[in-house]
């Protein structure tokens, strides 16, 4: 039986950033169906590409697709609130008729500061893979995952 490595923090983050370009490459679509395919077995579309898979951190086996979809769509959406907030209260501060507001550009700082907030809890959980050589980002600490680098399987 072949057991295989945690995946590097560069593996990883190569992972992260091949992910984004393929969403923004199809539009976020093409990435979506491919993800939807691949998720049962414990793969994104760039694990898929990279060799690396999604591990259950207790039981090592792979992650079910349930298993996927919390790590990829729900903890994503959570990390997302924050910012969205902000984003929404900067629409309705903006959204008054100018006749009630001296600033007609009233909501564009809070708009503008979800938009940051999105992309620093982005960043944090990506970087994350760095801290304490756990080779985890936050999604990992939270899903109870570990990424392993297939390409290199370690025999028994």
């Amino acid at each position: 039986m072949n057991l295989f490595p945690k995946a590097s923090a560069q593996h990883r983050l190569g992972g992260y950033f091949l992910d984004l370009a393929l969403m923004i490459v199809t539009c976020g679509i093409g990435w979506l169906i491919w993800s939807l395919v691949v998720w049962g077995q414990g793969l994104t579309p760039a694990k898929q590409i990279l060799k690396m898979r999604v591990v259950a951190e207790a039981e090592r086996n792979t992650a079910t697709w349930g298993h996927m979809a919390i790590r990829q769509l729900l903890i994503p959406i959570v990390f997302a609130i924050p910012g969205l907030i902000f984003e929404a209260l900067g629409g309705f501060a903006s959204g008054f008729d100018d006749a009630y507001s001296s600033d007609p550009f009233a909501g564009q700082g809070l708009t503008i500061l979800g938009s940051l907030i999105g992309l620093a809890i982005s960043l944090t959980d990506a970087l994350w893979i760095f801290k304490g050589g756990r080779l985890k980002r936050v999604t990992d600490l939270w899903a109870k995952t570990i990424v392993v680098n297939e390409a290199n399987p370690i025999s028994n």
